[in-house]
C-alpha cells in the first residue's frame, strides 16, 4: 500500500516546491480548462437532447418557429454556386488557404484567405421547399478534403484528401453538393406571397414616375400631337396607371408564399447537416462525454495541485 502511494506523494512534494512562476499558469490552466470543458460537454449534450427531442416537419405543414425538416439540398433558378477555391459547383462552401512561414522550429502554418459562402440555396423535401440562409449555421458538409500545393491556388484538385503531400501552400475546403440528404434545424419563416395592396397609394406613387418623365408621357398619350396633356389625356393616363396596378396586383398576389429557413433569434443551435439525425445526434453525444470526462480529469489535476500547496 505504501509503494502504492509513493508516486503521488512525490507528486504532491514536487507541486508543493515548485517555483511560483510555473505552478500558478499550469494551475490556472488546468482549471480553466476544466470550467471550459464542463460548459462545451453541456452545450453539446443539450443539442444532442434537442435533435433527438424535435420532432420532424413537413415544409408545406411546418409551424412559423423552430423547426427540425429534413429533404435534399438544391440550387435556386439563376447563377450557380461556386466554390471560389476550386470551382466546384455546389450548394454551401468553405475554404481556407494556408502558408508554412519560418525555418527549422519556428515553421509554422499561416492562413492568408478563408471564407465561408452566404449564397441562399433550396431544402426541398416531397411536400414543397424552403429558401436556406445558411448564415450562422453549424455546417456538417458531406465533403471535405486537405491538400498541398506549391501556389495561393491549387493546380489540382483530388476527389479526396491525399495520403501523401507536398508543398508550401496547404488547402482546406468543405461542400455540401447539389442532392445531397440535407437535415436541418433553425428557424422556420413563412413570407406570403398574397400582401395587403394600397391601390390609391400605389397609383398615385405611378402617375408621380409618369409625370416625371414628360417626354414619355407625352409620346404615349398625347393623342391630338399638340405636345401637351390635356384633361381628357390625362384621364386616359389615369386610367392606363390603374390596369397596370391591377394588373400588377393580380401577378403578386398569385405567387406562391416563400418559405425560408435561417438562424433563430434567440440562442438556439442552427445546425445544417449532410448526416442522418441519429448519426448527429450520436456525434454531438459523443463529444459532450469526451468533454465532460476531460473536464473532471483537468479538474481533479488543478484541485490535487491546490491540496499539495497546502491552498485547499
Amino acid at each position: 500500500m505504501l509503494s502504492d502511494g509513493l508516486p503521488w506523494i512525490g507528486l504532491a512534494q514536487l507541486l508543493a516546491d515548485a517555483d511560483a512562476g510555473w505552478f500558478w499558469p499550469c494551475t490556472l490552466l488546468a482549471l480553466g480548462a476544466a470550467l471550459a470543458s464542463f460548459v462545451l460537454a453541456f452545450v453539446s449534450l443539450k443539442h444532442a437532447r434537442l435533435i433527438e427531442d424535435t420532432p420532424t416537419s413537413r415544409i408545406r405543414s411546418a409551424a412559423q418557429g423552430y423547426v427540425e425538416i429534413q429533404g435534399r439540398a438544391r440550387l435556386m433558378p439563376g447563377p450557380d454556386i461556386v466554390s471560389p477555391l476550386t470551382g466546384t459547383r455546389c450548394c454551401w462552401w468553405q475554404y481556407r488557404v494556408q502558408r508554412i512561414e519560418g525555418s527549422g522550429r519556428n515553421r509554422r502554418w499561416r492562413t492568408i484567405e478563408s471564407a465561408t459562402s452566404d449564397e441562399l440555396f433550396l431544402l426541398v423535401d416531397e411536400t414543397g421547399d424552403c429558401v436556406v440562409d445558411p448564415t450562422g449555421a453549424k455546417v456538417h458538409p458531406s465533403l471535405r478534403r486537405r491538400w498541398r500545393g506549391h501556389g495561393r491556388r491549387p493546380s489540382q484538385v483530388p476527389e479526396k484528401t491525399p495520403w501523401l503531400q507536398f508543398g508550401d501552400y496547404r488547402y482546406d475546403e468543405a461542400l455540401i453538393a447539389e442532392g445531397d440528404a440535407l437535415y436541418a434545424l433553425g428557424w422556420f419563416r413563412t413570407q406570403s406571397g398574397a400582401p395587403s395592396f394600397d391601390e390609391r397609394a400605389e397609383l398615385s406613387a405611378l402617375l408621380r414616375a409618369w409625370k416625371a418623365d414628360q417626354a414619355d408621357l407625352i409620346a404615349r398619350f398625347d393623342a391630338d400631337g399638340d405636345g401637351r396633356i390635356d384633361l381628357q389625356e390625362w384621364e386616359a393616363a389615369r386610367r392606363a396607371a390603374l390596369e397596370q396596378v391591377r394588373r400588377d396586383h393580380v401577378e403578386r398576389a398569385v405567387d406562391p408564399d416563400v418559405h425560408v429557413l435561417c438562424r433563430p433569434r434567440d440562442r438556439r443551435p442552427f445546425v445544417l447537416s449532410t448526416l442522418p439525425q441519429r448519426e448527429l445526434a450520436r456525434r454531438y453525444r459523443f463529444s459532450g462525454v469526451a468533454m465532460l470526462v476531460f473536464s473532471f480529469v483537468s479538474g481533479a489535476c488543478g484541485i490535487f495541485a491546490l491540496i499539495s500547496r497546502g491552498l485547499l
